[in-house]
């Protein structure tokens, strides 16, 4: 609300400025205090839960953020349409922008959020660090970069904060603009690449230097303020496993933090946020260092909005986080003191992304053909994307929000894993069963949660099924698809029949766990009894190569359509299928594993590669790095390619001269779209 004004005001219908799953949970507790929702939508998103679920919802014309999220004229023009008088950001797009908030309030309406003069405070990273330092937050080694710092300034400037250290962007989060540099000789391009980056996401390309803790914890305070001078804080959260200095898992209260450690951040960020007279939901960051009487804590930036872990502050304290939003922006009192806020059991939340993490993480899109968010105990999701939805390459590739909460961290890991082990997902690739190997994963449960955890647990990226669960995923897979293949033909039998027994039936299909596996040629054979004799092989060399797995089997259907029951060297198990199209999502164990059936003969056609380097995801190529005529080398970058708010660079596979560039700056590409072609040193063609 107008930072002039500190009359209580109404808020009768909220204007949603954003997407997602982030605007279904805001929407929720408004409609629970009795407020009017309105929400705003692009192209993509007009069938999104929010839109649906929405008292009013306004059409944003175009695809992009920059056309439709980001831009204010058009947000405002929303409000004034729907009659809204407040705006709610969320968090991402327009909700630390200090020029939006001006423009809202001088429109008239209520501000879900703190003055623009707070947010300006925070949001340039080196005034920041200033700012806490002033208010006696310590602080991390850093140094400040000119614009037109030369190179000499910045690997001086470098040698003095240390390697390794952080590039970061001063309006950055999210991880945008930020590089990890661990050699002198990285620094200049590491500069300038967090710099294009940062002025792309942020319209603004300022870097700093800081210090890199290798081994921290990622640990925040959650702090409120009103404009009655009152700050509190509501614990801490521990946000410590990333990728690409992006949360992943985040919990409260933090496994690692000492008594004293938390004692000093509560009392850090309560000052802090004093300081600045700071009203509505902040988050104060910090990196915890070392453990017990010798632990420290640092500085690391305020985030001036509502965070996407928060659910577990709410888990672990019975609170409602939006709720204190609405109520301090209608210019109300915090609706509690700091005595009075009192948190019990623990609480853990992971990010549901359409990545692949054995691939680097490169995001994923498809459609959701299989999107069932089942009930469980003491289980949350919160989601913006329903079956049948869409995951494009415009936004981020964030599915959902699934948190648990128990008395004991253990317990509440044991429930998330295996929650999303089972989950009813197919459509594109997540990282529903790495989230899981962390959750189970013994230096995670013993609280040994640093920023280097996925760097140092790479096993955790490609966790694997066991030989029994591989098998029965397999045949249940393909004999449900045999089935319903001869059923919508009548009579007839299914593809690849045999009316010699001794004759070897075959199939193919690539399990696709974890985002990895290989095509497999499946031959049986019924035996006399009625078991099966399986051979189970690698390649599409079905009837000569040697087998990699041999096993009997018994395939039975049960009294439902989708049960089979597998019996593998006489243990009999259960497994559901759900088919859809030509992949199966079956649930062996408790563990649902995609299957995609191949065509039972490999297509020669089919088996040529690419023409040259190319595109591993839709997206926007941001630069061209090389010009026709270059020699390049194998692994030198050629273009940069922004796709869902990350960069990706395309690299030369092999040494050879630029013989022809086919993207330019500014261009929408498609997956797989070749962005170079490439010759050979010695090459006469």
């Amino acid at each position: 609300m107008n930072a002039t004004n500190s009359d209580t005001r109404t808020i009768s219908r909220l204007l949603i400025a954003n997407r997602g799953e982030i605007a279904a949970r805001i929407a929720r507790t408004a409609n629970a205090m009795g407020i009017s929702t309105v929400a705003v939508y692009s192209d993509p998103d007009a069938d999104s839960p929010v839109v649906r679920a929405a008292d009013r919802a306004v059409r944003l014309p175009g695809t992009t953020s920059a056309q439709t999220y980001l831009d204010t004229a058009l947000i405002l023009d929303a409000a004034r349409r729907s009659g809204a008088d407040a705006i709610h950001p969320g968090y991402g797009f327009l909700s630390e922008n200090p020029d939006f908030a001006r423009a809202v309030i001088n429109a008239g309406l209520t501000w879900v959020g703190p003055d623009p003069d707070q947010i300006v405070a925070m949001a340039l990273k080196v005034e920041a660090k200033r700012i806490a330092e002033a208010a006696g937050v310590p602080l991390i080694p850093g140094a400040e970069l000119d614009d037109d710092a030369s190179a000499e300034q910045m690997q001086a400037a470098g040698a003095a904060v240390g390697f390794p250290l952080l590039v970061k962007a001063s309006a950055g989060g999210g991880g945008k603009g930020m590089r990890l540099v661990e050699r002198p000789e990285d620094l200049i391009e590491s500069v300038a690449a967090a710099g294009r980056e940062a002025r792309s996401a942020f319209g603004d390309g300022t870097v700093f230097l800081e210090r890199y803790l290798a081994t921290a914890r990622h640990v925040e305070v959650q702090v409120f303020g009103d404009r009655t001078g009152n700050a509190v804080h509501l614990f801490e959260r521990e946000c410590s496993i990333q990728r690409r200095h992006q949360k992943v898992v985040e919990e409260a209260p933090s496994p690692g933090a000492s008594d004293t450690t938390r004692a000093g951040m509560f009392a850090a960020a309560v000052s802090l946020t004093k300081s600045i007279g700071y009203v509505g939901a902040g988050t104060v960051e910090f990196l915890v260092a070392g453990s017990g009487a010798s632990q420290e804590f640092f500085f690391l930036e305020m985030n001036t909005r509502l965070q996407v872990e928060h659910p577990v502050t709410e888990m672990t304290t019975g609170l409602d986080l939006v709720e204190w939003q609405l109520r301090v922006a209608r210019g109300e009192p915090l609706p509690a003191a700091q005595a009075e806020i009192q948190r019990s059991g623990h609480a853990i939340e992971v990010r549901l992304y359409a990545e692949d993490p054995a691939s680097g993480y490169l995001p994923n899109t498809g459609r959701l053909s299989l999107c069932r968010w089942g009930a469980a105990p003491r289980i949350r999701v919160d989601s913006g994307i329903l079956e049948g939805g869409e995951v494009t390459s415009l936004y981020d590739p964030m599915l959902a929000k699934v948190i648990s909460y128990a008395p004991e961290r253990t317990a509440a890991a044991d429930s998330l894993a295996a929650y999303l082990e089972s989950m009813t997902l197919l459509g594109v690739r997540t990282n529903r069963e790495s989230l899981a190997a962390v959750l189970r994963e013994n230096d995670f449960r013993a609280g040994a949660t640093t920023t280097d955890y996925l760097d140092t647990h790479e096993d955790v990226l490609t966790p694997q099924l066991t030989q029994d669960q591989h098998r029965r995923a397999l045949l249940a897979a393909l004999f449900a698809h045999r089935r319903r293949a001869g059923q919508s033909r009548g009579n007839l039998v299914s593809p690849g029949w045999r009316n010699v027994p001794a004759v070897p039936e075959f199939e193919r299909a690539q399990v696709q766990f974890a985002g990895t596996g290989q095509p497999q040629a499946i031959r049986w054979r019924y035996l006399d009894d009625g078991d099966l004799e399986v051979d189970v092989t690698s390649g599409d060399d079905v009837f000569t190569a040697a087998a990699d797995d041999s096993f009997t089997a018994r395939v039975r259907f049960g009294s439902q359509p989708d049960l089979v029951r597998i019996s593998i060297d006489r243990v009999d198990a259960p497994a559901v299928v759900h088919l859809v199209d030509t992949t199966a999502l079956v649930v062996v164990d408790g563990i649902s594993v995609p299957v995609l059936l191949l065509p039972r003969f490999v297509d020669a056609a089919l088996a040529g590669g690419a023409a040259g380097p190319s595109t591993p995801v839709p997206g926007t190529v941001t630069l061209v790095e090389v010009a026709v005529g270059d020699a390049v080398v194998a692994g030198q970058s050629l273009v940069v390619l922004e796709a869902m708010k990350m960069e990706h660079r395309i690299t030369a596979d092999a040494d050879g001269i630029v013989e022809e560039i086919l993207v330019s700056p500014g261009q929408s590409v498609d997956a797989h779209q070749v962005v170079a072609v490439l010759t050979g040193e010695g090459d006469d063609s």
